[in-house]
């Protein structure tokens, strides 16, 4: 078995508890609106029908606007939440793994986070996870869902993720090493056969016979060598042998 280090989806469930507690604070703002004006309905009328016209349409566009902005932001969670569990299925993939492969889950960059990295005797390789349903296919280098391409290309996002990776064991070893990214669908029905632009895509399902079945290329130092580096990087520091 696999030994994982991290907790898959963590940083992702954070994004989620934020959005949806900002959600909730504009939904109070929209709630406070309307008590403020019921209370305050007497003095208001007071005021003459163009103040309270003027009054009325400035408090229900603010409504509106509110309201927009809350089902946005409530949405976005959603995603993000979708995001962290996808995150957490493919994880518990990985951990069926054979002994000598290490599972790191939501490492920490300048900027973003990478969900999952594997280093084993086939290799070192980085996870993209994407929970989307569409029917994934590809035509060229161009990855399509339900025939269209993402708004995200997440080819390129794969590649900048790798690079990234590639570039901070570089930093400390001063090594080049060999980094396969693998887009992962845990949701999607992948027709793709083979790697697209040089990045492996595929389903949650084949994730473990794929990384195992890779031919032999690292040894227990060079593997020694990437964990502890890669630990380093684990988001939140805790570790879960």
């Amino acid at each position: 078995m696999a030994q994982n280090h991290g907790t898959a989806g963590r940083s992702a469930r954070e994004m989620a508890n934020r959005r949806y507690m900002k959600a909730t604070i504009i939904a109070g703002v929209l709630f406070l609106i309307a008590v403020v004006w019921f209370y305050n309905l007497n003095n208001i009328i007071k005021l003459g029908l163009p103040a309270i016209a003027v009054l009325a349409v400035v408090m229900i566009l603010a409504a509106d606007w509110l309201e927009k902005k809350g089902l946005f932001i409530k949405k976005r969670a959603r995603d993000a939440d979708r995001g962290a569990r996808a995150e957490e299925v493919v994880a518990e993939r990985l951990a069926s793994l054979p002994e000598g492969y290490r599972a790191f889950h939501d490492l920490a960059f300048e900027g973003f986070n990478i969900d999952h990295v594997i280093v084993g005797p086939g290799g070192i390789f980085l996870v993209e996870t994407k929970s989307h349903r569409e029917e994934v296919t590809a035509r060229g280098d161009i990855l399509l869902l339900n025939g269209k391409q993402p708004t995200k290309n997440f080819l390129n996002q794969a590649w900048s993720q790798t690079y990234q990776l590639r570039d901070l064991l570089k930093t400390h070893t001063s090594r080049e090493w060999k980094i396969k990214p693998v887009l992962c669908f845990t949701r999607a029905f992948v027709k793709v056969r083979g790697p697209v632009k040089g990045v492996e895509v595929l389903n949650k399902k084949y994730l473990a016979a794929y990384l195992s079945g890779q031919p032999q290329i690292l040894g227990t130092e060079e593997i020694e060598t990437v964990t502890r580096i890669m630990r380093s990087r684990v988001s939140g520091q805790h570790d879960h042998v």
